[in-house]
């Protein structure tokens, strides 16, 4: 099967995914939570988002295994919060249910490595989707250590004149393009390639814990891009990167030793790269999506538009010691 007969389902996981979490943070006015608990919305969001893609990956591609952020350990001595996403989930698909929900996330327990496999993040930016910022819905195929296919759902990106929630797609032999529904015409999207210099802008995590926002200054300085930094949660950064809203996406390891999750950048790759953009880590080495559930070959991650690349690249191993190049 070619990937762009998987495309048509994959499309509707993540609508329906995306739903389902926009109708969580909704009932729980998410703006007030502000912590990740049991019973907290982005707990229930999270299981809800994936058991509903995975109930429709294993009906679709029964002989793909799942490599996916979260498992049901937590959920077998607590029927109560089964109940309360099943709640949910079932609004969108019945047959993911009571009966069904801990089943449906245990297939999400494949180990990763060199060989054929979906990776997913329910929810990708816990921290946006608590206080009603961005989070993305991120399902990416696997394949041999490279993400081919990438769905990037985000549910509170604004789009131009059409209002706010737009899935991202793009792969091998798949051309990047924005879906404003399941059923619209796709629009293809490229990435600022031709921008001028002093207009390029950086995108950066929100949280200082996720990059450093002291070296990503010196980094604007030195290049001679805009200091009008965009920051925001999850892979949406790079669907910023993928249409052209920015044109450098940098994360910068804050702890030495620390090793990206495969689920929080395969999606977005697929989509920036199939986009005319470029990714790689902050040594130049291509990212690799084969050594399990972690991107254990490789220190951060630089996504540009493609031509600031090389320049990007330079700088931040220039201003970066060799005693603190993230080895």
């Amino acid at each position: 099967m070619k990937h762009s007969d998987w495309l048509p389902f994959c499309l509707s996981a993540v609508w329906e995914a995306s739903r389902c979490c926009e109708a969580i943070a909704d009932a729980f006015e998410v703006g007030d939570h502000q912590t990740k608990q049991d019973r907290s919305p982005v707990t229930i969001a999270d299981y809800a988002s994936q058991a509903l893609i995975i109930a429709r990956l294993s009906a679709q591609t029964p002989e793909v295994g799942i490599v996916a952020e979260e498992g049901a350990d937590d959920l077998r001595n607590d029927p109560e919060l089964v109940k309360r996403i099943a709640g949910f989930t079932s609004q969108v698909n019945p047959e993911v249910n009571e009966a069904t929900l801990i089943d449906l996330l245990d297939l999400g327990n494949h180990p990763g490595g060199n060989g054929t496999f979906w990776t997913l993040d329910p929810i990708d930016g816990t921290k946006g989707f608590l206080r009603g910022g961005q989070y993305a819905v991120a399902l990416a195929l696997v394949e041999h250590g490279i993400p081919t296919l990438g769905i990037l759902g985000c549910p509170r990106y604004e789009w131009a004149d059409s209002g706010t929630g737009v899935v991202f797609t793009g792969g091998e032999g798949i051309p990047a393009q924005t879906w404003l529904s399941e059923n619209a015409t796709p629009h293809g999207i490229q990435t600022c390639a031709d921008v001028p210099l002093e207009e390029a802008k950086l995108c950066e995590s929100v949280e200082s814990a996720h990059t450093a926002h002291d070296k990503s200054a010196a980094l604007i300085e030195t290049l001679g891009i805009s200091k009008d930094v965009l920051r925001m949660d999850s892979q949406a950064k790079y669907a910023a990167v993928a249409h052209g809203a920015a044109a450098v996406y940098l994360r910068q390891p804050v702890k030495k030793g620390y090793r990206e999750k495969i689920w929080d950048h395969a999606a977005g790759f697929a989509v920036i790269e199939a986009a005319g953009g470029r990714v790689t880590d902050l040594n130049g080495k291509a990212l690799d999506f084969s050594q399990g559930q972690t991107l254990a070959n490789n220190r951060g991650v630089l996504a540009t538009n493609g031509p600031l690349h090389h320049a990007t690249l330079s700088t931040v191993l220039a201003q970066t010691p060799d005693a603190s190049r993230w080895e």
